[in-house]
C-alpha cells in the first residue's frame, strides 16, 4: 500500500480505529493515533500497552506488506 494512503488514514481528523491488514494473513489494530509511527518504508505499531504507560512490543511491516485497511467500528460484533 502506498505510504500517502497509510498516512491519510491514519492523520484523519477525526481520527478513526483501523485495522491494518498484511500479506502473511495477520493484522494490527491501531486504535489511537500515538499507536503508529509511519515512514516511507514502513509502519510500526505499539502493541501492549496499558493506559498511558509504554507499549509492550512493536510490530514493524513493510508498507508493501499492507493489503488493507479497514475501520474498525463498522465491523460486526462476534456473538
Amino acid at each position: 500500500m502506498d505510504a500517502d494512503d497509510l498516512f491519510r488514514a491514519l492523520k484523519a481528523q477525526p481520527f478513526k480505529p483501523v485495522r491494518i491488514y498484511v500479506s502473511d494473513g495477520s493484522h494490527y489494530d491501531v486504535k489511537h493515533p500515538d499507536q503508529a509511527i509511519l515512514d516511507r518504508r514502513a509502519i510500526y505499531v505499539g502493541m501492549g500497552g496499558r493506559g498511558e504507560g509504554p507499549f509492550q512490543r512493536i510490530a514493524i511491516v513493510a508498507n508493501i506488506h499492507v493489503t488493507r485497511l479497514e475501520p474498525l467500528n463498522n465491523r460486526r460484533r462476534r456473538r
